[in-house]
């Protein structure tokens, strides 16, 4: 890929496995990274002030070395760079290990287990690219038509009636394969698009799109599952919203009860009057409405109470601390509660350990998703994950 690189954007790579040295490699460079590739500590010692990076990825498991050391030497080296870490020793060693970091007083991002998860990989470097996606309205114009524009699916776990879990919907999130800059998620292209008149286009087409696999999962593999789409704020101003999407699913031969709309505080501020109308329109054709990343706006109980919600999604900044975190765990359990005595459904996002999903499931939470169950995958590969996903207590 062609792309400028801009200043600061220097990926160190500790790993003695020199294949996931080449694979992160591969992508990073796709996303605009210069990539340095170190096996171990003297490597990195040689290399750090020439290369000055500003992202690691680092391995707890190394020959000769460890990460913990690689730890101490970046806390007397760089202690700004962004640090996260990777292991197949599992989630215990890695959360005792990236304690240890920000004990060190390092930017320490967080862990990702082996084998490495290619969204998992792509949401880091995201996060933590520096500098500018230069999107034109053209090039936003030209990918709606030739269909560069396309949903990756996160499947959503709910309880059954006997205390069994199993996928019964996915969530739609749009991802944009761009020639240029690789698979851009939607922090990268959405807020310049709400501003432009084809988002409405953008929306339409991404329903459309994901109610096609849907029915062509009913159809080849007997498999109903529902479908959930975020709506970009600018749409909750635009009144002809419901019966845009009405139609769609209509033509789809899918049943609205089997779409949700997922919303967030954020997207009703705008003109909350008519974010109301229209909202209020949308549960009337009978499709399901979700309030998005709650607890995280400052006036989302007022919202929760206004708004004609059927559902609600706990953010995952209290999820991901509901282990260790007692005031996380009454946050959660407060939201549990709340929701189910205005008769409303409660999703957690961001299950990202069995222990949290265990939990959540003892809090009485009824539905979950998150990259322990599953990271957002392709069309294909939904049907054998709805098929073979099954938890129940013991």
């Amino acid at each position: 890929m062609n792309m400028h690189v801009e200043p600061g954007n220097n990926l160190m790579v500790i790993d003695d496995e020199s294949l996931i040295c080449e694979f992160i490699a591969d992508v990073a460079g796709s996303y605009g990274f210069n990539v340095r590739a170190c096996c171990g500590l003297t490597a990195v010692t040689s290399a750090f002030e020439e290369f000055e990076p500003s992202l690691v990825l680092l391995d707890l498991n190394m020959p000769g070395d460890d990460g913990v050391e690689v730890l101490r030497f970046l806390k007397d080296h760089r202690r700004d760079a962004a640090v996260m870490l990777m292991s197949g020793e599992g989630g215990r060693v890695l959360e005792a290990a990236l304690r240890l970091g920000q004990d060190l007083g390092l930017n320490m991002l967080g862990f990702i287990e082996k084998p490495l998860e290619l969204e998992r990989l792509e949401s880091v470097l995201h996060q933590n690219w520096r500098g500018q996606w230069l999107i034109t309205e053209e090039e936003l114009r030209l990918a709606i038509d030739q269909g560069e524009l396309m949903p990756l699916f996160q499947p959503r776990v709910h309880r059954e009636a006997d205390g069994t879990w199993r996928i019964r919907d996915v969530e739609a999130l749009i991802r944009w394969q761009h020639p240029r800059f690789g698979l851009l998620t939607p922090e990268h292209f959405i807020p310049f698009a709400e501003e432009l008149p084809l988002i409405s286009e953008m929306t339409d087409r991404m329903l459309k799109v994901s109610l096609t696999h849907a029915k062509r999962w009913f159809a080849e593999h007997a498999m109903d599952l529902g479908v959930s789409i975020n709506l970009p704020r600018t749409q909750l101003c635009d009144t002809s919203l419901p019966d845009r999407l009405l139609s769609i699913t209509a033509a789809s031969g899918m049943d609205p009860k089997r779409v949700t709309l997922e919303v967030t505080e954020r997207g009703t501020m705008q003109d909350p009057a008519k974010a109301a109308e229209i909202l209020t329109r949308c549960r009337l054709k009978r499709f399901n409405l979700a309030m998005d990343d709650f607890g995280t706006g400052y006036s989302s109980l007022t919202h929760l109470a206004q708004l004609p919600f059927s559902e609600l999604k706990i953010d995952k900044s209290f999820v991901a601390g509901i282990e260790t975190s007692e005031s996380d765990r009454v946050i959660v359990r407060s939201c549990i509660a709340l929701a189910h005595s205005l008769g409303l459904e409660v999703c957690a996002e961001g299950v990202e350990s069995a222990a949290t999903f265990q939990l959540l499931d003892r809090l009485g939470c009824d539905a979950m998703q998150g990259f322990w169950i599953s990271p957002a995958v392709k069309a294909v590969e939904v049907p054998n994950l709805a098929a073979n996903f099954r938890y129940q207590r013991l």
